[in-house]
């Protein structure tokens, strides 16, 4: 009888200590305008994207696939896998971030929704 009260208090505290693992933050470059000072400017080019498979069906007419790109991190790499994303309107359209070469090297540009 006990676990059966404790079993779903498990399961969320569960699910919420391993959402806050999902959060992830990147310096942003909006537009071709150059790196703001204090902008993380990586000097290797990033790695070629990954081919990645959309996981299911959109959850609504509203959720937009967001695809996977290479983030800096601690001074390497790393992949951050694609995920549904819900747009500001149906019909939206997500145009995907990239690095872009700068003089001084690579900075990120933020995506957007058109």
């Amino acid at each position: 009888m006990k676990m059966e009260f404790f079993r779903p208090l498990l399961l969320i505290g569960l699910g919420a200590f391993l959402a806050t693992g999902c959060y992830t933050r990147h310096v942003v470059v909006r537009g071709s305008a150059p790196a703001p000072t204090g902008a993380v400017i990586v000097s290797s080019e990033p790695p070629a994207p990954r081919h990645e498979v959309i996981v299911g069906v959109a959850p609504s007419p509203a959720h937009v696939w967001v695809g996977g790109f290479w983030a800096y991190r601690d001074g390497r790499w790393v992949w951050l896998p694609g995920h549904w994303e819900r747009g500001p309107r149906i019909g939206a359209h997500w145009t995907a971030g990239h690095w872009a070469h700068r003089p001084r090297g690579w900075v990120w540009i933020e995506g957007r929704w058109d």
